[in-house]
């Protein structure tokens, strides 16, 4: 590695965000004579939050379950839960991690010749999750001969797409889920569950809850399975937002053992 590079590298890692404000945290400890011990162990936490090893720490008890392949069933249907959309953009407004949902959950439903039922609306009431998923669907029609939802129904067991346009948040995506299996006549069905491999725990307690028998189809893994080097030391801000989406799953959790689901 030339010098330049190791600069330009440790420069990135140190005096942008987080690391930078990690250092401020540790640095104001040893010049402030009041509540020294709160900025050192906020400039601790923030470090090793931010640093890879910590982040897929973290993830791996949530991730490691679900890497395998999709287990083949006789299935009903397939369920992708959405995963966040961006309004106003110029093409492919789903999240990139609603996106690989999306992409995941065709080739399992179309590859199993099955219904595809995308839960999700969101909190923006001018323009949903699911027509996210549609104005997405639109413009790679032409590239993978993806059909619009059709009149055909949830119950056809034939590929059809399908979409759930009410549910806020993971839970309600199960309780509508259900809601649309039990109106063409299915009251306990079997379903692919496609969402990412972080968020899919919490997701499949949900749906076993409303009495779906979940088989995960887990996509959008955030663990790279690499070899580690010395840069993995430093904080990033990738690493962060990894230990984010951990650390949110397991309130989730915990919120659901508090609800006794």
């Amino acid at each position: 590695m030339s010098s330049v590079y190791i600069v330009s590298k440790l420069f990135t890692y140190l005096f942008l965000p987080p690391g930078i404000f990690a250092l401020l945290f540790v640095g104001a400890a040893f010049f402030v004579k009041r509540f020294r011990l709160f900025f050192f162990a906020n400039g601790i936490i923030l470090y090793f939050l931010s640093t890879p090893y910590v982040a897929d720490w973290l993830l791996t008890p949530l991730e490691a379950p679900y890497n395998t392949s999709v287990e083949k069933r006789a299935v009903d249907a397939v369920i992708v839960l959405g995963g966040g959309h961006t309004q106003g953009v110029a093409n492919l407004p789903l999240s990139s991690d609603a996106y690989k949902r999306m992409m995941w959950g065709l080739m399992v439903a179309k590859s199993n010749n099955l219904p595809l039922l995308f839960s999700g609306g969101g909190n923006q009431k001018e323009y949903l999750e699911s027509d996210a998923f549609l104005d997405s669907l639109k413009e790679i029609k032409s590239y993978l001969d993806i059909q619009p939802p059709s009149s055909k129904s949830l119950a056809s067991k034939e590929f059809s797409l399908h979409v759930e346009d009410k549910s806020i948040d993971t839970y309600q995506n199960a309780l509508f889920s259900k809601q649309a299996f039990q109106a063409v006549g299915i009251s306990e069905p079997t379903v692919y569950l496609v969402t990412s491999a972080y968020h899919m725990r919490r997701a499949v307690m949900l749906y076993e809850h409303f009495g779906f028998h979940v088989i995960p189809a887990a996509t959008n893994f955030k663990i790279n399975h690499r070899a580690r080097d010395m840069w993995d030391y430093f904080p990033n801000a990738h690493a962060f937002y990894k230990s984010f989406i951990a650390l949110h799953e397991y309130a989730g959790l915990l919120s659901l053992k508090i609800r006794g689901i």
